[in-house]
C-alpha cells in the first residue's frame, strides 16, 4: 500500500474525453491499483485504462519497494595495498624460464567471432530518461521519454521475445508505430485508447480480458 503515485499526462490524455462516468470509473482504476493493487474486476473501459497503465505503475512500484530497503548495500573496504612485507626477488643464477606458450593462441577463430559477439549483445547499456530525452530533441521525435523508459524497464527491455540492442532504433520504431493510419471510424473513446496501447502489448489476452474470459 502506497500513500501516493505519479499521474502521468498520457494517463490523462486517455481518459479526458470520456463522459463524466467513465472519466470517474477509469481515474478510480488507476489510483485503487498503484496506491493499494487493486484490480478493477469490472470487464468495461476501465478495465482497458487500467491494462494501459499497469506496466508504468508497476515499474514505479517496484523503485518504491526498493528505496524502502535502504537502496544500495554499503560496500566493504579493500584491503589496504600498504603493506609492510618486503618480496623476495628471484636469484640471479637462476636460468631463464621461458614464457609458456599461450593457450588462447589454439582456441578457434570461429569461438573467438562467437565470444566477441556475446560481448557486443552483453553491451547494451539502457538509457536514462535524460538520453532518451536528448535524443528525442535532436530528432525531433515527440516521444514522452519517461513513459518510454519506464515501458521497457517493465519488460526488462526486450523487444518481443529478444533483448533489445539499440534502443535509438526503439525510439524511431515507437515513433513510426505512433504514426501508422487509424482503425475504422467506431467508437471513438475506445479508438482513443487504442492509440496508446504499443504493439508490444497481448492483444489476445486483452480480448479475453475485455470479454470477462469469454473466447
Amino acid at each position: 500500500m502506497r500513500d501516493s503515485i505519479v499521474f502521468y499526462r498520457s494517463f490523462y490524455e486517455a481518459v479526458k474525453d470520456l463522459p463524466a462516468e467513465q472519466f470517474k470509473a477509469c481515474v478510480k482504476a488507476i489510483m485503487d491499483y498503484g496506491l493499494d493493487g487493486i484490480v478493477p474486476e469490472t470487464c468495461g473501459i476501465e478495465k482497458t485504462v487500467y491494462l494501459m497503465a499497469k506496466p508504468q505503475i508497476d515499474v514505479n512500484n517496484k523503485r518504491y519497494l526498493n528505496g524502502t530497503k535502504g537502496g544500495r548495500p554499503i560496500t566493504k573496504k579493500e584491503p589496504s595495498d600498504n603493506q609492510n612485507i618486503t618480496e623476495s626477488y628471484p636469484c640471479d643464477n637462476r636460468p631463464v624460464t621461458k614464457a609458456e606458450p599461450n593457450v588462447n593462441d589454439n582456441v578457434n577463430v570461429n569461438d573467438k567471432k562467437k565470444d566477441t559477439k556475446v560481448s557486443k549483445e552483453k553491451s547494451f547499456k539502457p538509457p536514462t530518461v535524460e538520453n532518451v530525452r536528448e535524443y528525442c530533441q535532436e530528432g525531433g521525435y515527440k516521444v514522452d521519454p519517461e513513459y518510454f523508459v519506464d515501458f521497457y524497464a517493465s519488460k526488462d527491455w526486450m523487444v518481443g521475445k529478444n533483448k533489445m540492442k539499440d534502443w535509438k532504433a526503439a525510439v524511431r520504431n515507437w515513433v513510426r508505430n505512433d504514426k501508422q493510419p487509424s482503425p475504422k471510424p467506431g467508437n471513438r473513446a475506445i479508438d482513443k485508447y487504442n492509440q496508446f496501447m504499443h504493439n508490444d502489448y497481448d492483444y489476445e489476452s486483452l480480448e479475453r480480458d475485455l470479454l470477462g474470459g469469454k473466447q
